[in-house]
């Protein structure tokens, strides 16, 4: 059973960026204290030097949804590694600074061409580029990708990403880097639950980026959930709502990363029971508009899951 001292709830520093940040703290942890959850903030990967060292004075344990401050990602599906883990030894150097020991990043791009770090000016759509394949996208022009989990060079690229996986753990043992399931577009690779769990590493599950997925490649979402949580790998969740329906058109999709009492279509307190259920103790609030209610939402949900 999870002990009281292994649960975490995290904001997003995207939602850290005024004069109002420590109060939120403050007032997050007053809440979720007494329920056994330690608050801290997940500094985004989009963060400044200026946002990082704001986040550092909070006196809140961290977390970094890497790369941090880099010029690329982590790919640990190209050919060559060497990259990658070069972004990985640069992101332990800003890990050991501020004391932080557990990271989520993105780590499968079907691509060998390096990819860059969006934020600070540059844009999420811009940096994917490179990694645009247009044989695997849903159609001519899109940037959403098809089902391509089956092929021949997705498998090989899989079994590359687990050994480099396993590799990471035994090069920085003291870290928890948590691989995250990927938004479904520009060639992205982690985007089945079965994929994740066949990866028999530390996870951390976007509900939006899964929700999305569902869409692209027709799956059932609480059952690629589930088989995730049930592998036991699932060490964090990015927690959010999504405004994306199934009647919606492909092309008109996009990311959550919405409020908690945001209409949506995902039912976030199945999502909280099965979460619990699974074990999970690390809970992330990504909502760029964050409040103090979206606090209280989560624990309502997370405490009526246990009930």
């Amino acid at each position: 059973m999870m002990k009281a001292d292994d649960l975490r709830l995290d904001l997003s520093s995207l939602a850290l960026h005024d004069g109002d940040t420590a109060e939120l703290v403050r007032a997050a942890r007053k809440l979720a204290e007494p329920h056994g959850f330690t608050v801290g903030v997940q500094v985004h990967n989009t963060a400044s030097a200026m946002d990082l060292e704001r986040m550092a004075g909070l006196g809140v344990p961290l977390s970094f949804h890497t790369p941090i401050l880099s010029e690329y990602v982590m790919n640990l599906a190209a050919a060559d590694n060497a990259p990658a883990f070069a972004v990985a030894e640069e992101q332990m150097a800003f890990m050991r600074r501020y004391k932080v020991d557990r990271a989520v990043f993105h780590g499968f791009r079907m691509t060998d061409l390096p990819i860059p770090a969006f934020g600070n000016g540059r844009s999420y759509d811009y940096c994917m580029k490179p990694a645009n394949r247009p044989e695997l996208a849903r159609r001519e022009g899109s940037r959403f990708v098809c089902d391509f989990t089956a092929d021949p060079e997705f498998l090989m690229r899989r079994d590359r990403v687990k050994a480099n996986l396993a590799l990471l753990r035994k090069r920085y043992p003291a870290i928890t880097w948590c691989v995250e399931n990927d938004f479904p577009a520009y060639g992205s690779g982690n985007l089945r639950g079965s994929d994740l769990a066949y990866l028999e590493h530390p996870v951390c599950l976007d509900t939006g980026h899964l929700w999305a997925s569902a869409k692209m490649l027709g799956f059932d979402f609480y059952r690629e959930m589930q088989i995730a949580l049930d592998s036991g790998h699932v060490r964090m969740i990015h927690f959010h709502a999504s405004r994306y329906t199934f009647d919606m058109d492909h092309e008109d999709w996009g990311d959550g990363h919405l409020p908690l009492d945001h209409p949506t279509a995902i039912s976030l307190a199945r999502v909280a029971q099965a979460c619990r259920a699974a074990g999970v103790g690390h809970y992330v609030l990504e909502i760029p508009t964050a409040t103090l209610r979206d606090v209280e939402t989560f624990l309502r949900l997370y405490l009526r899951a246990g009930a």
